[in-house]
């Protein structure tokens, strides 16, 4: 299943959807640039994250930090961390699986997954095939995978089966090399994070940042480089970037509609960030996205991916 734009709140958390809201297991095989901005934006879920390239190279942003993936390398996300993944090409996809973290029995999920949930030290976990337990994990989710396409009766306990499975190999060779803490995300950054989506349109200052974590200037400032790697208004900045490449691509609103719905108060302000940030101005990516769009239209129904 591709996914073109994931569900979000007012907090940035993915809104996941399953089929069956009582199994809380979804699979997605997503080619990134099919996102309508064009990666996958920031955002978290209260889900465990298992992924798998399967085609061409994708670069997760995580705590901070770039993780650059090849095909047949793969990643673990914890629960509750903010990410965000790109591919520098139309060839990037991975498998991505989604569990909610009371699929297991409670004692299960005391004992085992609350030890990874609670683990500030393992906010993501990098798979090489190279390394024969993340090999192990990452066999495991191509089976779960299978399993997921193809619906046949009794899939969910070979699901079920694979997952627990994954859960060991980490909690086995990861957990007792990082000790344990609780807190994977400091609270304050989503609060943050949560004003500036809701106020991204309005004239948005560094005070009205700090003063919604209760911060002084240089520790928001601070705050946000320790867990996304970039300031508060470098953030900001790329946020309206993203919402305007979805209005060129939704609407027929003019460029300086636009900018100003996303908060630019000059027109030629916006064309220069956006020309410096995506290679080309919002008329011509409008333009190249009807061709892309119509193109995909086209090839997906020819694309046969093979996982064995």
């Amino acid at each position: 299943m591709q996914i073109y734009n994931i569900s979000i709140n007012s907090q940035y958390q993915e809104l996941v959807q399953y089929k069956d809201p009582q199994w809380p297991v979804v699979f997605y095989h997503t080619n990134i640039r099919k996102n309508i901005v064009g990666y996958i934006p920031l955002h978290w879920h209260e889900e465990l994250q298992f992924v798998i390239v399967t085609g061409g190279h994708v670069c997760f942003q995580i705590h901070g930090e770039e993780i650059n993936l090849n095909e047949g390398e793969g990643i673990f996300i914890n629960s509750g961390v903010i990410h965000e993944a790109h591919a520098d090409s139309c060839e990037g996809r991975y498998i991505c699986w989604n569990v909610g973290v009371h699929i297991a029995s409670s004692y299960i999920e005391k004992k085992y997954i609350g030890i990874l949930i609670q683990n500030e030290k393992v906010p993501f976990i990098p798979f090489s095939p190279s390394i024969n337990w993340q090999n192990d994990i990452m066999e495991a989710i191509k089976k779960g995978f299978v399993a997921y396409e193809n619906k046949s009766f009794g899939c969910e306990l070979v699901i079920t089966q694979q997952y627990l499975f994954c859960i060991e190999r980490l909690v086995t060779n990861i957990v007792p090399n990082h000790g344990q803490k609780k807190v994977v995300y400091d609270p304050r950054v989503k609060e943050i994070l949560r004003y500036m989506h809701h106020h991204y349109g309005s004239k948005i200052t560094l005070d009205d940042v700090a003063n919604v974590a209760y911060l002084s200037r240089a520790e928001t400032n601070r705050l946000f480089k320790k867990h996304l790697g970039r300031t508060p208004f470098q953030y900001l900045l790329a946020y309206r970037l993203d919402r305007s490449k979805e209005l060129l691509v939704r609407t027929t609103s003019s460029i300086t509609e636009i900018s100003l719905e996303v908060g630019f108060l000059s027109t030629s302000y916006f064309i220069e960030k956006f020309k410096a940030a995506f290679g080309m101005t919002p008329n011509q990516f409008r333009q190249v996205e009807k061709k892309f769009k119509a193109f995909w239209q086209v090839a997906s129904y020819k694309e046969i991916l093979v996982f064995y």
